[in-house]
């Protein structure tokens, strides 16, 4: 067997899939006894002995790490959870909020009411703060959100937090001087000297993409990055990895340098010490420390004699990042990166062997093959072209399973884009990194001048690109998740039948692409005209989201938090236009800035008035009343209803469907509920769903 590891990485991750989106009490337990039943069979047979039993022992390795992990989560939730304690911790990340006085932070908890503790929480509309520094205050402990538990356990954080008074007293300490700290401090720097002679969306892009500081990006180029399937271009990534650490040095060595293997081994210290750096400077982002990993590995390779093997060091990077947290399979982007890695692999191998089958096909043609002909310089660079355009391709590709399952609006124009900007990332990103460095050094003004011009002038390129992308028909595209993993199976047994039956390349290449595009075409067309509809945000003030294509209505309640989270569901639907954002707050102590074409709130209303407004999505009736609001949609002959506070009406207003909240509607005559979580009036407990899909005049589905 030629890849243990890989076999021992695939056991290990697939349990832990397993373990998180199974229910345990039910499915787990039944298929895990299969699952060692099917590998005990497969050690029967001695081609496949080998590959069972590297699965089996990676199966038992996940197994520990998960309950290890859920040992350590169950630990900190008995000891703290529904608690009001006193905390003293380090701010380890703070993201901007709509208001300039709060941010969304994540705190890495040092004491709990003066004693020891090591765990991390987040933390919404925290009084403001900065990365890097100490903070003290008393917060209340809770579970994060089920909707939420998922991703919040994925990035190491066991519980959050929420600020006792309605203007929390936050007490800052100081600067914290752990090394996190110094390199997040060192990043500041870094993004301040790029961006300081810049346009701020030039600058923004260009910090996020050199040293991982996403604070200057406008919402406007944001969207627009995602819109035109560019959006990796801004997060750090093991892409960025490779740049810096092997093409530069590709470009910079001579070729009798990689031939001398004891400069080879000096070569992969020297990489090793620029992943690390890029980890220092971007503050450790998984995404980063996965592909430094990959380095590493690579570079113990080559000291220890071994070939180096993409496949094999992403395994062990994938075993690292697992053994302490069996939650991080969860995250996207750690399936981003490892889905795009397999594609970049993939790409390479193709496009090598097409170029090999090439050579072989020129040199028997040729009439000398001994001596090389002047024109052979240009096949050879036509095929550096085609191995980037290749390896772009498959790489977008192998990510498209993982966005349509999560549930993600794809952009058609994304494998383009990628294709198309490939060769601006190199510079942009060796550019922006020679700017941040040369303007620490004030003697090196000139140069900073020269640098920072010609990095501009790139990064504006790309910008104008995306935002010319993204403005296109159809971008985004939302695929149903069943249909999605059903394409998908479909789509990973051909590749597997053709690579089994020994297909050639020309003639399975174009039989996949046509069985995807039609699968595509299919699932858009099945798709078109379907009305979403959404609760997103907290349990206690949840937002509606209505969509239908690239258009959506809003009905808004809630601070912040909620408004990021209206913000997310909107791009993950694909939406390009909201048509209308009803705000029912009443007494509202923050503003809402969602941006629409029309915006209704209840706040301006006179009491006992109503108004109706027809959108694309459904049609809009909202009943103002003393102490609250009642919003009724009709979709087709549909009905929903949305009460928040206290309406108390002469007659029941009767509806197909009640998109729950806190507030008791006595008001309304219903059916069927859609919540995010059991309400104290609810009589029924049991397990609610929080969206439903439907056609006008035709069936639906909760979700």
């Amino acid at each position: 067997m030629r890849r243990p590891l890989c076999a021992f990485c695939a056991g290990m991750m697939g349990l832990s899939f397993l373990w998180t989106f199974l229910p345990q009490t039910e499915f787990f337990m039944p298929f895990a006894a299969f699952f060692v039943a099917f590998l005990l069979l497969l050690c029967i047979p001695r081609r496949s002995r080998k590959l069972a039993v590297c699965l089996l022992l990676g199966a038992l390795a996940g197994l520990c790490a998960v309950y290890t992990t859920n040992a350590r989560l169950e630990r900190t939730r008995a000891n703290y959870a529904g608690r009001t304690v006193l905390l003293t911790a380090e701010v380890e990340r703070a993201d901007s909020t709509y208001f300039s006085d709060t941010v969304d932070a994540t705190l890495w908890v040092e004491s709990v009411n003066n004693s020891p503790a090591g765990f991390r929480i987040t933390c919404a509309e925290l009084p403001a703060c900065a990365a890097g520094q100490r903070v003290q205050g008393r917060f209340t402990l809770q579970q994060p959100d089920i909707e939420e538990r998922t991703a919040q356990y994925a990035d190491g954080i066991a519980l959050q937090a929420e600020p006792l008074a309605e203007k929390p007293q936050l007490t800052v300490l100081g600067e914290s001087g752990s090394f996190r700290a110094r390199t997040h401090r060192l990043q500041q720097k870094l993004s301040e000297s790029l961006r300081r002679a810049m346009h701020r969306d030039t600058g923004g892009v260009l910090a996020a993409m050199t040293v991982g500081d996403r604070s200057g990006l406008s919402a406007q180029l944001r969207s627009a990055y995602r819109g035109a399937g560019l959006a990796h271009v801004l997060v750090v990534s093991g892409m960025h990895v490779s740049i810096l650490c092997g093409d530069i040095l590709s470009t910079l060595l001579p070729y009798e340098w990689e031939q001398s293997y004891r400069r080879r081994r000096r070569r992969a210290v020297f990489r090793s010490l620029l992943a690390f750096l890029l980890m220092g400077v971007t503050g450790f982002t998984p995404s980063v420390c996965r592909a430094a990993v990959a380095v590493w590995v690579g570079a113990l390779g080559v000291w220890l004699y071994g070939p180096p093997d993409t496949l094999t060091s992403l395994a062990v990077a994938g075993i690292v990042m697992t053994a302490g947290n069996s939650y991080a399979v969860c995250d996207i982007g750690f399936e981003l990166s490892f889905a795009a890695v397999v594609g970049t692999v993939a790409g390479g191998v193709c496009i090598r062997r097409a170029r090999d089958a090439w050579y072989r096909q020129f040199w028997k043609n040729a009439k000398n093959p001994v001596k090389r002909p002047w024109y052979f310089k240009l096949p050879e660079r036509l095929w550096g072209l085609a191995e980037s355009i290749c390896i772009s391709f498959c790489a977008s590709v192998a990510t498209f399973p993982v966005l349509v399952l999560r549930g993600l609006s794809v952009s058609i124009y994304a494998v383009a884009s990628s294709v198309a900007v490939l060769w601006l990332i190199q510079p942009m990103m060796l550019l922006g990194l020679g700017t941040a460095f040369a303007g620490l050094v004030p003697a090196l003004a000139p140069l900073y001048g020269v640098l920072s011009a010609a990095s501009a002038a790139l990064t504006g390129l790309l910008d104008r690109w995306a935002v010319w992308i993204s403005a296109k028909p159809g971008a985004g595209i939302y695929f149903d998740t069943a249909y999605a993993a059903i394409v998908c199976l479909v789509l990973i047994l051909l590749c597997w039948l053709a690579f089994h039956w020994r297909v050639r390349l020309r003639v399975a290449g174009p039989c996949i692409l046509l069985a995807a595009a039609v699968s595509i075409g299919l699932g858009n067309a099945l798709s078109r005209d379907v009305v979403h509809i959404d609760l997103v945000g907290s349990a206690n003030a949840p937002a509606v989201v209505v969509t239908q294509n690239d258009t959506a209505v809003v009905l808004f309640r809630g601070g912040a938090s909620a408004q990021n989270a209206v913000e997310n569901q909107l791009a993950r639907r694909g939406v390009q236009t909201v048509e209308l954002v009803a705000d029912l707050r009443t007494n509202p102590k923050t503003a809402c800035t969602l941006e629409a074409e029309r915006t209704l709130p209840a706040a301006e209303m006179a009491v006992n008035t109503a108004q109706k407004l027809r959108c694309t999505p459904a049609l809009v009736e909202m009943l103002r009343t003393r102490n609250g609001c009642l919003v009724r949609l009709t979709v087709g002959n549909r009905q929903f209803a949305v009460v928040n506070g206290t309406v108390e009406l002469a007659k029941q207003v009767t509806v197909q469907w009640l998109l729950a909240s806190p507030a008791k509607p006595d008001a309304v005559q219903y059916k069927n509920v859609l919540a995010l979580r059991s309400y104290d009036w609810m009589d029924n407990r049991k397990e609610l769903a929080a969206s439903i899909s439907l056609r006008r005049h035709g069936g639906l589905k909760t979700e």
